[in-house]
């Protein structure tokens, strides 16, 4: 009889660990993870419009509590913020209950239970080289999407926000700011993390969450990324007495994926224009992406520069006697590689022949990209010149004699750069500027043509720069 009242009980334990133990992967996971929006009501060119912010959160403790990042709901009331899941399109609004300034997080408590089941958290090593798993929603998409990810390795066991921003201003800004703080430890992300992200899980192959996505620190156009260990402060958002900002964060300008509607559009047309953007945004060519991920003028990029990238940057701009200070630059990022791509602002990438192409309007500057994965280091180095000699079947090329082929290499941080610029010996008078750099088994080449015989032209010398300069800074995300 006794064994008749147990078999019940035993055999609910035992479904509940199978469900335990087949639920633990990071695709399960990412059943328990939802796309945020936030909007608000500003003015620009003297046109009052709304935006529309674009995040990612995961269930964690309840079934109805989020956790996010607190520069996502900075400033915004709860009514602006709204959650979606990915199953069955189900959607509510949420409050902010906690935040914990130091790093960044926010909790939030949904208007009503959307079947999400909570996920575990596990602790990892900052310098771990494992495969992780980042889920989320980026660019404003409505359908979930997970990316591999790595993290960088670092002279600390334990390191921290400041051992990447110190001597940055945005140190002195996020001290201003109260979050996150420079103190605050870091798991260092080697691969980009995408706007939309910012509050993603990281998730382990079995399913648990080591680390909550941040944000970017931009360095000219490529970006240092961090994101918080979820085992050491994700459950000290329960007992976190900090009061939520009432202002919207600095953050949401350095890294967010946001997009300007009509004041008066419904709920309907936004995700409209959302889903068209971030659509608009993306360009294919065969298995590989690039998405545009922001703009930023002249000035804004040069800020951030590093000092010895800074000076080679204005080098050219001086030699030149050219006034940028009109330029834009559209920044293009490869989430496979990190590679950061950059054109002059507005201009149409197309694909010809493999290659991300760009050009002016007539056709006389021609810049090519391509970021690709190679099995190894040693492949993707010897590739360098391989690519350059296939390019050159086109035509006949002799080296410049002030501008040698150069090649520097460090086979201890697995990473190479090349540089070489060749002139036609065909009467066709162009010039091409080749740059090539290896991260790991990641290889990323950019050229830049030009036409010798305008150069007498200021305004096309003005062409030459501002190309130049967005070839210049074609790079991959900091490791």
């Amino acid at each position: 009889m006794k064994i008749k009242y147990l078999f019940p009980s035993i055999i609910f334990a035992l479904l509940a660990c199978s469900y335990q133990v087949s639920g633990q992967t990071d695709r399960d996971g990412a059943k328990s993870v939802v796309k945020i929006t936030t909007s608000y009501v500003t003015t620009e060119k003297g046109k009052t419009v709304k935006k529309i912010g674009n995040a990612t959160g995961w269930c964690w403790k309840d079934s109805r509590h989020i956790v996010t990042g607190l520069h996502v709901v900075a400033g915004i009331e709860d009514k602006d913020i709204k959650v979606y899941t990915d199953q069955e399109g189900k959607s509510c609004g949420a409050t902010v209950v906690k935040v914990l300034k130091e790093a960044d997080l926010a909790l939030l408590k949904l208007d009503a239970d959307l079947g999400l089941v909570p996920l575990d958290l596990q602790d990892a090593d900052p310098n771990s080289t494992k495969e992780y798993t980042i889920w989320g929603f980026p660019h404003g998409i409505f359908s979930i999407a997970g990316d591999d990810i790595r993290f960088s390795r670092s002279l600390s066991s334990t390191p921290t926000l400041n051992s990447i921003i110190n001597g940055n201003d945005l140190k002195f800004t996020l001290e201003k700011q109260g979050y996150p703080l420079p103190k605050v430890q870091i798991l260092r992300i080697s691969s980009t993390i995408q706007p939309g992200h910012s509050g993603a899980p990281i998730f382990t192959s079995n399913g648990k969450v080591v680390g909550v996505a941040d944000g970017g620190l931009r360095e000219g156009t490529a970006r240092l990324n961090w994101a918080m260990p979820a085992y050491d402060y994700v459950p000290r958002l329960l007992t976190s007495t900090d009061p939520k900002p009432g202002s919207r964060s600095m953050q949401v300008n350095l890294y967010s994926s946001t997009t300007t509607v009509d004041v008066e559009a419904t709920e309907e047309e936004q995700i409209k224009e959302l889903e068209q953007e971030a659509q608009e945004n993306i360009i294919n060519n065969g298995d590989q992406s690039i998405s545009k991920t922001w703009t930023a003028s002249f000035v804004e990029i040069i800020e951030t520069m590093t000092e010895e990238d800074k000076n080679d940057i204005m080098d050219i701009v001086k030699t030149y006697n050219i006034d940028m200070s009109d330029a834009w630059f559209d920044v293009y990022e490869d989430f496979e590689t990190g590679a950061t791509i950059t054109i002059p602002a507005g201009e149409d990438f197309a694909i010809e022949d493999g290659f991300f192409y760009v050009t002016n309007a007539d056709a006389t500057i021609e810049s090519l990209s391509l970021p690709y994965n190679e099995e190894s280091y040693e492949a993707a180095k010897n590739a360098i010149t391989l690519v350059l000699e296939e390019f050159q079947k086109s035509g006949t090329w002799v080296e410049d004699p002030e501008s040698p082929d150069e090649m520097d290499a460090d086979d201890e941080y697995e990473y190479a750069s090349f540089d070489a610029t060749r002139i036609a010996n065909d009467g066709t008078n162009q010039i091409l500027s080749y740059h090539a750099e290896v991260n790991g088994s990641d290889l990323l080449v950019v050229m830049l043509l030009i036409n010798e015989a305008k150069l007498e032209d200021p305004n096309y010398i003005k062409q030459v720069v501002h190309f130049g300069v967005a070839a210049e800074l074609a790079t991959f995300a900091e490791e």
